[in-house]
């Protein structure tokens, strides 16, 4: 049973009477001028901004593709079930919200319609349930018996006639189990006067705001410009990774491929940037390495619905042992996931899957968290411009591009480093200032063998870091790295470790 993804549950809960047309890889453009009203809630900031800049009709209907295109959520498949939704939901709109001279989908009924779904409450004048424009489903998604009151459904003609108007009336939505994203309080009540019409700001806005991010699939594709002026197509952004996300919805086993997490840190909005490594085989005996991979990765929660997913073009970095790397990334809300991660060798077509269980910590609650340790070996930093095909290109902390090793497999001849981001630490109202103490330890055999110095910091946030430590007075051998932290302030500790391998040269 194909899991329905969740990025869809609001659009599906208005569940139109008329189903929607079979998904297609594209529907139509729709109209230039109406499309900034009918998306007026869906469109991020940035992309309202965009689409205030462009002059040209084809860039307009190019942003369309893009659009639609960073909301699917099956990419690899020649449907995109959230434009098919969309699409349905606004002439669903057009039929019960029109007035003379506008369509349903342009007014704020249809727009917090399309964005949110049905509401679980309308309410009329006072706070009295009424009989809903829109029918009310359960949570279970069975129809719900009318409210109670004097409310009537909706009629586009009633303001023409002397003395009828259409009552106010305001849908309530709440938060529920499977929504990507939550409501200030919990609740969120949107106020319609008779013509439909809502007051756009403060809170609500933040709230809508956030469920349209929420819809983002694919912020991988971008509105890039080309040399040209004019918007990258879309086509030419799929490039050949359109073949690795492929194999998220048709998977292969055509080599050995493995994957793993190496970078956790907080990122905007509430996320966490999740970077790691996918590692391909050596090529055969006498065969040429590939002159690159394309990858493309995929977030699911625990019921299995679809979070996120992104593709890259890569160049590999090769492993002492032969073996080929390229990093991957994503931005995940906190919560465990599994990944799966696809990658394909554009040069054969053979490709390969591999998927790894994820755990994002809250980086921005009231306690006190850490970052995964990340080790990586101590190298001089790539001169010249940052390529985004880089095989490292995800590996990003702050100003660095780390590299680190698949499997933390170290030679002798190595200094390593180790570094880890601290969150949460509380302040002191007495001193205005927190008060972090960290320490890093080597072990073998669950012995200390090694042990840096105490590190303070008076910010609430903080980078804990060791190294360059030579290897070289180190036996081969397995090692655990070991950091310890305390909130002296709020008496909290915590403790993060990760083993790492050293190898003969």
């Amino acid at each position: 049973m194909i899991a329905t993804p969740r990025h869809l549950l609001p659009l599906l809960a208005v569940m139109v009477v008329a189903a929607a047309a079979p998904g297609t890889a594209e529907g139509p453009a729709v109209d230039t001028r109406r499309f900034p009203k009918l998306a007026h809630l869906l469109l991020l900031p940035e992309e309202q901004a965009l689409l205030k800049e462009l002059k040209d009709d084809k860039d307009r209907r190019e942003l369309q593709k893009i659009f639609w295109a960073r909301r699917d959520p099956t990419p690899g498949t020649s449907a995109n079930e959230f434009e098919d939704n969309v699409r349905a939901v606004w002439k669903h709109a057009d039929d019960i919200f029109s007035y003379p001279n506008q369509k349903g989908s342009e007014t704020g009924c249809g727009q917090v319609l399309v964005l949110l779904g049905r509401p679980e409450d309308v309410l009329g004048k006072g706070d009295v349930p009424r009989q809903p424009t829109v029918q009310v489903t359960g949570r279970g998604g069975r129809e719900q018996g009318r409210a109670p009151g004097p409310g009537r459904p909706f009629d586009d003609m009633a303001y023409l006639r002397e003395g009828s108007t259409r009552e106010e009336e305001t849908w309530v939505y709440r938060d529920r189990p499977g929504l990507p994203f939550h409501f200030t309080g919990a609740e969120l009540r949107v106020a319609f006067d008779p013509e439909c019409r809502f007051g756009e700001g403060g809170i609500l806005a933040e709230d809508l705001h956030r469920a349209a991010a929420a819809l983002l699939t694919r912020p991988d594709l971008a509105y890039d410009r080309g040399p040209d002026g004019h918007l990258v197509p879309l086509s030419a952004q799929r490039g050949t990774a359109a073949g690795a996300l492929d194999l998220l919805t048709t998977p292969r086993s055509d080599f050995p491929l493995a994957a793993e997490t190496k970078l956790v840190m907080r990122g905007p909005r509430g996320e966490a940037l999740v970077a790691g490594l996918a590692r391909f085989p050596p090529p055969a005996a006498g065969g040429a390495a590939p002159r690159g991979v394309s990858l493309a990765i995929r977030a699911a929660d625990a019921s299995g619905q679809t979070v996120v997913s992104a593709s890259r073009d890569s160049l590999v970095a090769p492993a002492a042992d032969g073996s080929l790397v390229a990093s991957w990334g994503l931005s995940l809300k906190p919560g465990r996931y599994q990944v799966t991660v696809a990658g394909l060798l554009p040069e054969t077509t053979q490709g390969s899957t591999s998927t790894l269980d994820v755990e994002v910590p809250d980086f921005g609650g009231k306690a006190l968290a850490a970052s995964p340790l990340v080790l990586y070996p101590d190298e001089p930093q790539a001169a010249g411009a940052a390529d985004a095909r880089d095989p490292y290109a995800a590996m990003l902390l702050g100003p660095m591009r780390l590299r680190p090793r698949f499997g933390n497999v170290f030679v002798a001849t190595d200094a390593l480093m180790v570094v880890a981001t601290l969150y949460g630490a509380r302040v002191d109202t007495g001193t205005g200032q927190a008060s972090l103490r960290s320490r890093f330890t080597i072990l073998a055999d669950g012995k200390p063998v090694a042990r840096g110095a105490e590190d303070v910091f008076p910010t609430p946030d903080a980078v804990a870091s060791v190294g360059p430590i030579p290897l070289t007075t180190y036996a081969p051998g397995a090692y655990v790295v070991r950091l310890d932290v305390t909130d002296t302030v709020a008496s909290q500790t915590l403790r993060q470790e990760v083993p790492f391998e050293i190898q003969k040269p």
